[in-house]
């Protein structure tokens, strides 16, 4: 069937990976939910970063691609995998204990207006005067979720009944989100600036130095039962398939149609997480999340080129 439409259906099957893609990325938050019950939120996060860095260098020996081999590659490497991919996949499944999946996914959509910034300031991008407004805009929509959620507005609370700490105040895991967000939008900027180098080499790569946080942090908190198979399933998902082959799919995409049209995904991904979360995780969908999305929306799509 993928090579008929390949064949006859180019653009379709362009449209079905897109969509595949933003699947992958909306199950990566579910994932980190649902693992969290076994697990707990520190230990879900860490496997994340372990199955997808095993899961990248088993595919980079496949093809033969290989890991990066400079010194200067391997410090981007710590760079990238460090601060930008393993400390965010770490914290995310903590504040998905508190804030609902679909508040997630919204914070997570604005991440390349803040790598347009961030370019900005440590690249020098120009960035025009539309841009900039939709910058504007789509963090307004952030504000206004960020300052609802602390008031307590239900469709932004989690469903989990899992959490360390119930009396904590309700705008640290929003901020704390941002930040794993932010944190994810310095990595692309960092991937701008690093020599040119194949993505599956230098991912794989840097999730491997990533493990120097992971597998401590695995260690450290460990549940003192033994996680269901159901656990470990969801926690495989998160690396494997939302991390792993979400990162090959975008790609591929890319190399198929443009990065542009890649990026189209993060519109939906919040749609398909919020759809996600009202099957799967009986997650409430209210005006905040609708208001605060169509903010985002608006921002994004005036940052388009």
């Amino acid at each position: 069937m993928f090579r008929w439409l390949d064949t006859h259906q180019p653009r379709l099957l362009s449209v079905v990976m897109l969509i595949a893609l933003a699947t992958m990325y909306s199950l990566g938050f579910l994932s980190a939910s649902l693992a969290t019950l076994d697990f707990g939120p520190v230990s879900a996060g860490a496997l994340r970063v372990i199955f997808a860095s095993f899961f990248l260098l088993a595919i980079s020996r496949i093809f033969g691609i290989g890991l990066v081999t400079s010194r200067l590659m391997w410090k981007y490497a710590f760079a990238y995998g460090v601060p930008c991919m393993a400390i965010p996949l770490t914290l995310l499944p903590w504040t998905l204990t508190y804030i609902s999946n679909t508040t997630a996914a919204i914070y997570y959509a604005v991440i390349p207006l803040k790598v347009l910034v961030l370019s900005k300031i440590f690249l020098g991008s120009p960035i025009s005067i539309r841009k900039w407004i939709g910058f504007v805009i789509a963090s307004g929509g952030l504000i206004f979720l960020a300052i609802s959620g602390s008031k307590g507005a239900e469709d932004t609370i989690s469903s989990l009944n899992w959490r360390e700490n119930n009396d904590l105040p309700l705008w640290l895991p929003h901020v704390t989100c941002i930040m794993t967000a932010l944190f994810i939008a310095t990595g692309g900027v960092l991937f701008q600036k690093m020599p040119k180098t194949s993505p599956i080499s230098i991912t794989a790569s840097a999730l491997l130095m990533g493990n120097l946080v992971a597998i401590p942090a695995l260690i450290l908190t460990l549940p003192s039962e033994l996680p269901s198979a159901e656990g470990l399933l969801w926690a495989a998902c998160g690396g494997v398939v939302a991390t792993g082959c979400g990162m090959i799919l975008r790609g591929i995409l890319i190399r198929r149609e443009n990065a542009i049209f890649t990026s189209t995904n993060g519109y939906m991904v919040p749609i398909i997480t919020a759809l996600i979360g009202v099957l799967a995780l009986n997650e409430n969908i209210g005006l905040v999340a609708f208001f605060s999305y169509a903010l985002v929306l608006i921002g994004l799509l005036l940052s388009r080129n």
